[in-house]
């Protein structure tokens, strides 16, 4: 739910926040200068420059990242819209990280944007890849996932595969996050 840690997760991973106690890893490594360069990273709320057209975005990605797709995101560009939010969905997803981290990609938006953001991540990340999807739309994003965690307040309350609960708990996994969450 909201305020549960899932945007600090996400920030102590990508090395933007240093815990206060106990270690994460990023593929062996500390976050950091090393990790930076396996993963890519979708914020919550849009970080483009608002002066950078969406060639000189490319072209900044291009000579940051050297795992950048730039044949990839014109492929994304086209079938978007152009909104800035999809055109940073298109720079993360164009990159050939080892780890995505994205931060409430599908929050505040109508469940056609919703579709198109899903089906752009599942079409466009590094099938030896882990992605990382925080948010509290179960419904919305249940039929794409392997593997979930739940937290409150940073504690980790379940950690499951999406088949173990269907079999074990005989239900969704949206169901179980309202049993869980109940008010």
């Amino acid at each position: 739910p909201n305020g549960s840690g899932k945007t600090t997760l996400i920030k102590l991973a990508n090395g933007l926040l240093v815990p206060t106690a106990g270690e994460l890893w990023i593929n062996g490594r500390a976050p950091g200068k090393e990790s930076h360069a396996m993963v890519s990273y979708l914020p919550e709320r849009t970080s483009l420059p608002l002066w950078m057209t969406v060639k000189q975005l490319q072209d900044f990605y291009e000579d940051f990242y050297a795992d950048f797709q730039r044949e990839r995101s014109e492929e994304m560009k086209h079938m978007s819209k152009g909104t800035r939010e999809r055109v940073q969905l298109i720079l993360a997803m164009s990159r050939q990280a080892k780890l995505y981290l994205l931060d409430e990609p599908i929050g505040g938006v109508d469940p056609a944007a919703r579709d198109y953001i899903l089906d752009t991540i599942i079409r466009n990340y590094n099938p030896e890849a882990s992605v990382i999807i925080s948010t509290h739309l179960i419904a919305d994003v249940e039929k794409v996932l392997d593997e979930v965690l739940f937290i409150d307040r940073g504690q980790i309350l379940l950690q499951s595969s999406v088949d173990a609960i269907r079999e074990e708990k005989g239900m969704s996994v949206d169901a179980l996050f309202r049993e869980v969450y109940k008010c």
